[in-house]
């Protein structure tokens, strides 16, 4: 997630434990502690941009350093804080700010290495959008209510539960949310006749109810979107081919492997008659909502010609984001 959002949750989650205490700077030391897992960004300057995807979000979001530095951080306070409080609760308080940025960072569809560094495995469940602005509207207002007027304890504890409850209620209902849109996504293929082998569901930026559906069958992908509020009968789905027979002769590469990994077995390949290739990790779904399925950011390279310096990512799409166009992205959501 987003920066705000996480600075956000964990300023709600460890005021939960500390506000009793510490009052309104339980919000402040939380908020400071629910981004302390993306302070890996600052080891990017250390890495190429393929290598950093295995870095990003890998042991600073595990659960090994959640509880390390929740031992850390909660001995440090229990100190400045001269022992007035328990280092228990102030353990506790950190491992909640930290570990719910994982635990939220999981249900996006980056992925989270959760058990790093025993296990690389990508953790996602892809139930909502790096942008969700319901969610953080929900921990904003309620952050707000605690720092803009002095307010009894009970009345304090009140506003902390209710906040926690409707964030996580939210959180439920996305998944709700993917479930029926899963449920619809499925049904269609079946009306259709199309074989496939497996299918994501991903969100869409800036909603709960606009899905993507990436289906992978034998020769390619099929790609789809269903809104809850749909006007449309059927859902289409357009064709992309994959040249996936390429994937044995190039994956031994270590950059092109940590890529493939990356894309958690949804990788769109393209090739040409010399040997360049394109590969899209198209587990986001594509950047637009209408006709033939756009995306960004692939990894390039030869296949005659695997050499580190020659294989990069290709950025040229930046300035389009992750959305073409909003305008069609709330036409879509809309159902149009």
């Amino acid at each position: 997630m987003d920066s705000l959002t996480q600075g956000l949750l964990g300023a709600i989650t460890f005021a939960a434990v500390k506000d009793k205490d510490i009052g309104k700077k339980s919000l402040l030391i939380g908020a400071i502690a629910g981004t302390i897992p993306d302070l890996d960004v600052f080891l990017s300057p250390l890495f190429n941009s393929i290598e950093f995807l295995t870095v990003h979000r890998s042991v600073s979001h595990s659960i090994v350093l959640a509880i390390v530095l929740s031992f850390i951080l909660g001995e440090i306070f229990y100190k400045i804080y001269q022992q007035k409080q328990s280092r228990t609760s102030w353990s506790l308080a950190f491992f909640l700010a930290i570990m719910t940025h994982s635990l939220l960072d999981w249900c996006t569809t980056y992925g989270t290495k959760l058990l790093s560094p025993f296990n690389d495995h990508l953790f996602s469940t892809n139930n909502i959008h790096v942008f969700e602005p319901v969610y953080t509207l929900i921990l904003f207002v309620g952050v707000l209510l605690l720092l803009v007027k002095d307010r009894s304890r009970e009345k304090r504890q009140k506003i902390l539960n209710w906040t926690l409850i409707i964030s996580t209620a939210f959180i439920m209902w996305t998944f709700v949310s993917k479930g029926i849109a899963n449920k619809n996504f499925v049904a269609e293929l079946e009306r259709q006749g199309i074989e496939y082998e497996k299918i994501i569901v991903s969100p869409t930026p800036l909603n709960s109810v606009l899905w993507h559906g990436i289906i992978k069958s034998e020769k390619g992908y099929y790609f789809g979107t269903y809104s809850l509020f749909d006007k449309r009968e059927h859902i289409a789905f357009h064709f992309e081919e994959s040249n996936d027979e390429v994937l044995d002769k190039i994956e031994s590469n270590r950059l092109v492997k940590y890529y493939l990994d990356y894309t958690q077995g949804f990788p769109l390949v393209k090739k040409d008659d010399l040997g360049n290739l394109q590969i899209y990790a198209i587990k986001y779904g594509p950047i637009n909502y209408f006709g033939v399925p756009e995306f960004v950011y692939p990894l390039c390279l030869n296949q005659n010609e695997l050499v580190d310096e020659k294989i990069k990512i290709d950025y040229a799409g930046k300035q389009r984001g992750p959305v073409k166009n909003y305008r069609n992205l709330f036409k879509r959501i809309r159902g149009i």
